[in-house]
């Protein structure tokens, strides 16, 4: 922790003096590596660029889904959940050899990926032992805090066991690497993104969201029924059961049920009385990106049921991808930062123009899955990948000194 006299302390005492600022840092160098290989990547198919090598180890879609699942959003899953795990649950405070080596590992292993993915499958092994490591000891911390704590929360039984799954799916990521095995990496990242990532992000906000707003808003009645935690997750685990034993044609249902519980979320939560307030209505906008892909995911199957054909492409899941979990990153990080780095409660212009920007490349990129014209799928790929990595160059070069400088308010954190 700082004292009064932080800055003649030296910047790694700075820098570990609380679990956000490791985290989101390490997040950041893991979301813009991850980011640029992909866009650089994505430049040299559509285009030959010459200076990106198109020879990959594994294919491209393992590549890019091995680094967004695994390392950057679960990177920063844990400046969050090891800051409010403690508070949610008057429970003891992650360790700092914990809160420290998890970011860590995760990094390390983004980078061992990226050496990987054009050296050979033996560092991209590494990586996934990496990242299931990070995990591990997050996993590890977080249910220490569970166990000793005073009273025990819904959101944080939901965490703990969506970690569990992201464990076991990194695990299942390397044997299918190891085996060569296209069927097992796809289970994997499936199994990640809906049983790991989705009640992640959801749970936080069935929690933060009202949480949040009945703090600014006058007279904001906070709406996070217990029942409807369990029923979204609940369903995102038994969407993953269901489509693993193949029952296809049941996906629709689930679907329809998965998206009418989280638009009736959007509507309960969202208030107009907070336009004023980008850093609470960000976090509306985001939000209104999980219906909408439960929507898209709803027409995908539906017309698979139907017809036999898969429609829409991978937009659902780039609207579940960089619409809400790309969105909801910048508005729910920029408050955790501003909060607790002892600055104004607030979102700059900067930050705002980097969340709509970020919504722009995310309708870019669902719009591609939507045209047919080649010279405009082309256009929004590339476009929207530029405009996500310039959104968050600015937004992580705005971000980042603030994680290695002592609170402005002089309070230890």
């Amino acid at each position: 922790m700082t004292t009064d006299d932080d800055t003649t302390l030296p910047r790694w005492q700075v820098f570990t003096a609380a679990p956000h600022r490791v985290a989101f840092l390490c997040g950041l160098g893991s979301l813009l590596a991850a980011s640029a290989w992909w866009s650089l990547h994505l430049l040299a198919r559509y285009t030959g660029f010459p200076l990106f090598a198109l020879d990959l180890a594994v294919a491209p879609i393992w590549a890019h889904s091995f680094l967004m699942l695994f390392t950057v959003f679960p990177t920063f899953f844990l400046g969050f959940l090891f800051t409010t795990y403690p508070r949610w649950m008057n429970g003891p405070l992650v360790p700092r050899r914990a809160y420290v080596a998890a970011p860590l590992l995760l990094t390390a292993a983004t980078a061992s990926w990226l050496v990987g993915v054009h050296s050979g499958v033996a560092l991209q092994l590494v990586a996934t032992a990496l990242a299931a490591a990070g995990l591990a000891i997050a996993l590890v911390a977080l249910l220490r805090v569970l166990v000793d704590a005073q009273q025990v929360v819904s959101h944080a039984i939901v965490t703990s066991i969506a970690f569990v799954i992201g464990v076991v799916c990194t695990l299942g990521f390397g044997l299918g690497l190891g085996r060569a095995d296209d069927a097992i990496l796809h289970f994997a990242v499936r199994a990640a993104l809906w049983g790991f990532l989705l009640p992640v992000f959801f749970a936080v906000c069935h929690r933060m969201i009202p949480f949040f707003s009945q703090g600014v808003v006058p007279g904001y009645v906070p709406w996070r029924p217990t029942w409807m935690l369990t029923a979204v997750v609940g369903l995102a685990w038994l969407r993953l059961l269901v489509g693993t034993a193949g029952a296809l044609a049941v996906l629709p249902w689930l679907d329809a049920a998965l998206f009418l519980l989280t638009a009736a979320c959007a509507v309960r939560w969202t208030t107009l009385r907070a336009r004023g307030n980008p850093l609470l209505w960000t976090l509306y906008a985001a939000y209104a990106w999980l219906p909408v892909a439960m929507l898209l995911q709803l027409a995908r199957d539906t017309s698979f049921s139907l017809t036999g054909q898969w429609a829409l492409g991978r937009a659902p899941i780039h609207a579940l991808g960089m619409g809400f979990f790309g969105g909801m990153l910048i508005a729910m990080v920029t408050r955790v930062t501003m909060g607790h780095s002892g600055q104004p409660l607030a979102m700059d212009r900067l930050a705002l123009g980097c969340f709509l920007t970020v919504q722009a490349a995310a309708l870019m990129r669902v719009g591609s899955e939507i045209v047919s014209a080649p010279a405009a799928i082309q256009w929004l790929l590339l476009g929207g990948a530029a405009l996500w990595l310039g959104a968050y160059v600015a937004w992580s070069l705005r971000h980042a000194p603030i994680y290695l400088a002592p609170r402005r308010d002089g309070r230890p954190g």
